[in-house]
């Protein structure tokens, strides 16, 4: 009599697969390793899947939607928009400081995979780039508005955010040893945080506009 399907193999491979991902990259990873970390055959595999390429794009995907669903990005309260900025950005860094696996899935798409295979790899970083520079965008413009922050240019300091969040978790990643005294995620979102943070929470902002308008900014 045939086994009855296993409901939780689908999950059980992406499981899988993040580790040997995580630790051999996309070249070193095999479907013969993601099977035996799942405890399956390599047809196993093939049921699910039709080759690495889909399992791993299946893997960026569980885990982008993984760190949206738990990365909103918040409304500003009382406190202002620096408050829901810090929270952002230290709520970011937590995720990738104890999702390790994660981080070394973007290095991946950052480096080994930069011009690889298929346009669709460079989209998704692309895309994962482009989310979180929007979100500090819509945070900065927010704290513009309420008088907690004062970014010159709302779209250039989002760019300078997520590229000192991206070489955090680069560093950390690389040397953790080196640097883990600096990746406290509270203290080093408040360093951040700080080159822009009026230190008036929640106060409606005075005077003249900006001849910036951040009303007509393009997206980053």
């Amino acid at each position: 009599m045939p086994r009855p399907p296993d409901p939780h193999l689908h999950e059980r491979l992406i499981a899988a697969a993040t580790l040997e991902f995580a630790e051999s990259g996309y070249t070193g990873a095999t479907l013969d390793g993601i099977a035996a970390r799942a405890g399956v055959t390599k047809g196993g595999v093939y049921f699910h899947f039709d080759g690495k390429e889909e399992l791993f794009f299946a893997v960026l995907d569980h885990w982008r939607e993984r760190r949206r669903r738990l990365l909103q990005v918040p409304v500003p309260g009382p406190a202002g928009a620096a408050a829901a900025l810090r929270g952002f950005l230290a709520s970011y860094l937590r995720f990738h400081f104890r999702e390790p696996a994660a981080t070394h899935l973007l290095r991946i798409l950052g480096t080994e995979l930069r011009g690889r295979f298929t346009a669709r790899l460079r989209e998704d970083d692309r895309q994962e780039q482009r989310w979180l520079r929007g979100s500090l965008r819509d945070l900065l413009v927010s704290g513009a508005s309420d008088g907690s922050l004062v970014p010159d240019d709302p779209a250039l300091s989002a760019f300078v955010l997520a590229a000192a969040v991206r070489g955090a978790l680069e560093q950390w990643f690389t040397a953790p040893a080196d640097v883990e005294g600096h990746c406290h995620e509270e203290a080093l979102a408040q360093a951040l945080v700080a080159r822009y943070a009026t230190g008036r929470p929640g106060e409606a902002a005075r005077g003249a506009r900006s001849e910036y308008d951040f009303r007509e900014r393009p997206d980053t």
